[in-house]
């Protein structure tokens, strides 16, 4: 297929974006109710927990950018990243559900290394699929728009993946006598549901054709070098990573100020999370019309704005009223929906800079590290949050009224104002990011009379 065509089916590219849907109920259930389970279900302290969150990211920094830049060099006659996402849908889902399946009898520091393995396991199995997938979007298409309307697809699939994880996952796991119960008949069901959502993927993009130019002999240094010359991607990248800091702390942080705060449900999670997710489907297509109005940088600049003021009212909601986090909530989705959009959108275009650069294409590099971005943002998230929690006197397993005032305090503190500065920071960071349609451009018609160098 011709990297610089428009001309993409809707066919393949909802095949394409249905890969997405797996991803999403990967990053939403261990992002939102993970640590929960850890301290809640098998009874985890806090920092021990977010420790055991974290640890895999340092894994991670490598293998991520690793596993693309592998792929980049991969010749098989199924393309440069079939290969990979077949093997990340065999693996992911068993993986997936041996996290929720915790032995019996282990001490805290066995479930520590119990957890921390099984989890490193299915976050490389998760690269192992998702870099070179989302390597495929700069492959498809080479047009400065068309990447917005194809990753448009792929944020509409994330989100319906986002709702059907925030509103079953929780009906999945109080339907047992125990949450340890509930939570291993959860793991199941995840990995069987993200198992068929890859599959249908490696399916229907049979069709796909990356580039097959000859290889540069690989270099691990090289690789990240490569990455960090990359001045539009560096800024990006910073700013995507304080952003999924923000969001994993506030979305880890939402079933603790809806159980132990606003005495709800935890089933009441799903629903508030889910109608930020649903707002998106239907506002990421006005997204990518401000996009091409006013261009990406301008609408990421008004999308962190919005999720950066929404951040805040919470401070405010008397814990009888909650149902008035739907009403924040919404609006935040609606800033949320561009802010994943036009930074999944951004992303492509970096890969020009390096093959101008250098003459090589490195599209799974640059996704290897783009994804390590999002985990390592949402895992730091969730370990400030743990870190929280235990600095404020939260007790683990503790029924929902012996908590402190100071605890839910800081619950609810961590949930508005940590996010909050994160995305001013964000923002702030987005101010560099300098790579404009008309220079996009510019760096195409350069390309295209500079001889192509191996890579």
């Amino acid at each position: 297929m011709d990297p610089n065509s428009e001309s993409l089916s809707k066919k393949l590219k909802i095949g394409w974006a249905i890969g997405e849907v797996g991803v999403a109920a990967f990053i939403g259930t261990t992002m939102i109710f993970f640590l929960f389970f850890l301290t809640e279900a098998i009874g985890m302290p806090p920092v021990l927990a977010g420790v055991t969150l974290l640890i895999p990211r340092i894994w991670d920094a490598i293998v991520d950018p690793v596993i693309g830049a592998v792929s980049d060099r991969t010749r098989s006659r199924a393309g440069r990243r079939r290969p990979y996402i077949l093997a990340g849908t065999l693996t992911l889902g068993p993986l997936f559900a041996l996290m929720f399946w915790v032995p019996g009898g282990l001490g805290d520091w066995g479930k520590v290394v119990y957890v921390t393995v099984v989890y490193l396991l299915a976050s490389t199995a998760y690269s192992v699929f998702d870099v070179p997938y989302s390597a495929m979007a700069a492959e498809m298409t080479g047009d400065y728009a068309g990447r917005t309307s194809l990753v448009s697809y792929k944020e509409i699939a994330a989100r319906i993946g986002i709702v059907a994880s925030v509103i079953v996952a929780p009906v999945i796991f109080t339907s047992q006598s125990t949450l340890a119960s509930g939570f291993r008949i959860l793991g199941l069901a995840g990995g069987a549901f993200i198992t068929l959502t890859f599959l249908v993927t490696f399916l229907t993009t049979r069709s796909v054709r990356s580039h097959q130019t000859a290889s540069a002999p690989f270099s691990v240094r090289e690789e990240f070098e490569a990455i960090a010359h990359n001045r539009p991607f560096r800024t990006l990248w910073l700013v995507f990573l304080l952003q999924n800091i923000a969001i994993g702390a506030s979305s880890t942080t939402l079933v603790y100020l809806i159980t132990f705060v606003m005495r709800a449900d935890a089933k009441a999670a799903g629903p508030l999370l889910a109608i930020s997710s649903i707002i998106g489907v239907f506002v990421t297509p006005l997204w990518a019309i401000v996009s091409r109005r006013f261009g990406k940088r301008s609408g990421y600049f008004l999308a962190l704005a919005i999720v950066a003021a929404m951040s805040l009212p919470a401070l405010a909601i008397p814990a009888s009223v909650y149902q008035l986090l739907f009403v924040v909530l919404l609006v935040a989705g609606i800033g949320d929906a561009g802010a994943q959009l036009l930074s999944g959108s951004m992303v492509p275009d970096t890969v020009e800079v390096e093959e101008l650069r250098t003459g090589a294409r490195r599209e799974g590099a640059i996704f290897g590290a783009w994804i390590f971005c999002r985990k390592l943002g949402m895992a730091v998230g969730a370990f400030l949050v743990s870190i929280d929690l235990s600095l404020f006197g939260f007790v683990e397993g503790a029924p929902v009224g012996q908590q402190s005032p100071t605890a839910l305090l800081g619950i609810r503190l961590t949930y508005c104002l940590l996010p909050f500065v994160l995305y001013l920071l964000a923002t702030a960071v987005l101010a560099r990011y300098d790579l404009s349609e008309e220079r996009f451009n510019e760096l195409k018609r350069r390309i295209a009379v500079k001889p192509r160098a191996a890579g």
